[in-house]
């Protein structure tokens, strides 16, 4: 791949690795992380800027978390957030009810129940931390306004959460699977 510069915009995606213009750092020195000028060279002759993709720049955000802009009617945005309040709502009150059941009915309270208890949480903190900020932003057009610190949380909480889901769903398969293995060795003792 081929880098060129022209003013302000680069071309390509290696824009880590690209140097500023010469004239602009006086003289040849190289931002960290670029390739020295050599490097640089060793890649060919640029192709004329009208034969590269360009990369469209990014919108003025300061928190870097929405890196595209989406823009919508007013008519969409009324039917997407009511989708998304409603998958938001579903969500928090099906994992309640899940949370609710185990705790009051007798019957339910058995360990490997416990397991189901542990997804709904996780769901349920998916729910409550991640879901309504990612309705919101998407609703605005993708851009973060929450903040640059509330965005790193936002993404702990978001990895977190969500990891904590699927590590449960792996467990309670683990469990199943014990489960299926000490039935099928009760029915082989018994027939025995």
């Amino acid at each position: 791949m081929v880098l060129a510069l022209n003013g302000s915009h680069l071309y390509g995606n290696l824009r880590p690795l690209a140097l500023e213009e010469p004239r602009a750092l006086g003289g040849g020195r190289m931002i960290a992380g670029s390739w020295p000028p050599r490097s640089l060279a060793k890649l060919g002759p640029s192709p004329p800027p009208s034969a590269l993709p360009t990369a469209s720049p990014l919108p003025a955000n300061d928190s870097q978390c929405g890196e595209q802009i989406l823009s919508y009617g007013s008519a969409e945005k009324v039917l997407i957030g009511a989708v998304l309040c409603l998958i938001t709502l579903l969500t928090i009150a099906g994992n309640c009810l899940v949370v609710i059941s185990v705790c009051f009915v007798k019957k339910l309270r058995q360990p490997s129940n416990y397991l189901i208890v542990s997804l709904a949480l996780a769901d349920l903190s998916v729910a409550l931390a991640v879901m309504p900020f990612v309705s919101v932003t998407d609703l605005i057009g993708g851009e973060w306004i929450f903040g640059r610190l509330f965005c790193n949380v936002f993404i702990a909480m978001d990895v977190m959460c969500c990891t904590a889901s699927i590590l449960t769903l792996c467990v309670i398969s683990i469990d199943r699977e014990i489960m299926l293995h000490e039935r099928t060795a009760r029915c082989i003792i018994s027939r025995v």
